[in-house]
């Protein structure tokens, strides 16, 4: 037999070993969608070999944004290791890889519900066209919802579907050779699972309700402790995977200060700001450091909002209207949402603020539309119409009322 016929055998094999693992892996998926209800795709060499549903909803579709899951950025030979990915559009992914050339990516789904202060944050942050707002709504409305209990379980239960897959790229040549990467393989996926059950995680846990409480005894302790243990390796570079890392940790931080109190606004301020601080910082004590100063500022924040002069009923009614802006807001709703008579929170937000629940939304639509005046082409009609105005005339009225000038001078003079 000639050499080209062996090769050509040879391919074959090849082939059919592929065919074989890429078929037992899309079935596997297809169970995984079923039960799950999220989205699943198989990608060989970069190019996608099945996915489940065969279609659902492009985000791309709506904003123009590359959606091509293939070109998600995540670190490679992490063979069956859960790696949790977040577009910026707030899309989350979790990429599981199964061998060199073969990676499965579960996703879109959302870590929580798209509420409106982030819908609108989204559209300001990409400058899309306020009118997007009802599709952007419809098309995360349809995404599942993941927390980190489900995404921890899901990790799980794709190392039991696909941990004992054989490795179709790998050539196995007798029982002896192919009884080694096996044993490695199963004993990485028992290690890796073991890993999920690490102190780390229940650690995370304690610094989450530390930061919650405004606990600042043993925060600092509790941070050294989990960094004594290793990290996860989120990129080859280690300053790059380093602050990565830090990354993550300012997201939970700031998750844990918004459930402690302290408004959106403040804690993605903040957050931004010591994101910006992580990527112009390039000694890995330095991060050290800074990590630490993260955990004891996002504390001191809580802090500084439980000693705040209104109540937690209006604290909780500003934070309502914040997440509502472009909503439309109707008192017995907004009642209904932090537990009390709408009668009893009209008095009550008067007595403590000083103005009427009314016109407080007025006055925080108008404080927040200005930044579609600044930043934006979208004409003043749109802009009344996105916060709920009646019509331009109302805005415009109101805007002098609040601004001293007319929405027009603003952004002339804004520009």
């Amino acid at each position: 037999m000639n050499n080209i016929s062996i090769s050509l055998i040879e391919s074959g094999v090849l082939f059919m070993k592929y065919s074989y693992f890429h078929n037992l892996t899309l079935e596997k998926l297809e169970i995984f969608h079923y039960f799950s209800q999220f989205p699943v795709s198989l990608y060989s060499n970069n190019l996608l070999v099945g996915q489940f549903p065969e279609s659902f909803p492009s985000l791309g579709g709506l904003t123009g944004a590359d959606d091509s899951f293939s070109n998600l950025i995540f670190s490679k030979n992490q063979t069956f290791t859960c790696q949790y990915i977040s577009s910026g559009y707030c899309e989350c992914f979790i990429v599981f890889e199964l061998n060199k050339a073969d990676f499965i990516i579960i996703g879109p789904f959302l870590n929580e519900s798209m509420y409106d202060a982030k819908l609108s944050d989204l559209i300001k942050k990409h400058s899309l066209p306020i009118k997007l707002k009802s599709k952007l709504h419809d098309y995360f409305s349809k995404l599942s919802i993941a927390d980190t209990t489900k995404c921890f379980y899901i990790s799980k239960l794709l190392n039991n579907l696909f941990a004992d897959i054989p490795d179709a790229s790998v050539t196995q040549t007798s029982v002896s050779e192919a009884s080694i990467p096996e044993n490695y393989f199963v004993t990485t996926y028992k290690n890796r699972l073991n890993m999920f059950q690490h102190p780390p995680y229940f650690l995370e846990q304690v610094i989450i309700k530390l930061i919650k409480s405004g606990t600042k005894a043993n925060a600092s302790q509790i941070l050294t402790e989990i960094n004594s243990l290793s990290r996860a390796k989120l990129s080859d570079n280690p300053l790059r995977s380093l602050k990565n890392s830090l990354i993550c940790s300012c997201t939970i931080f700031t998750r844990a200060a918004i459930k402690g109190g302290v408004t959106d606004d403040d804690a993605f301020n903040l957050s931004d700001a010591f994101i910006y601080e992580i990527e112009n910082t390039d000694s890995m004590a330095e991060l050290d450091k800074l990590e630490h100063r993260m955990v004891e500022t996002f504390i001191e924040k809580v802090n500084h909002a439980s000693t705040f002069k209104f109540s937690p009923v209006i604290r909780n009614t500003m934070t309502y209207i914040m997440n509502h802006l472009s909503d439309k807001l109707i008192l017995h709703d907004i009642a209904e949402n932090v537990y009390v008579h709408p009668n009893y929170l009209s008095a009550l937000f008067k007595k403590e603020v000083g103005i009427s629940l009314f016109q407080y939304i007025i006055k925080r639509r108008i404080e927040e539309s200005t930044y579609f005046l600044k930043y934006s082409n979208e004409s003043i009609a749109d802009i009344a119409a996105f916060y709920q105005f009646c019509n331009q005339s109302y805005y415009i009225k109101m805007f002098n009322k609040y601004m001293d000038t007319s929405p027009h001078a603003y952004r002339q003079l804004n520009n």
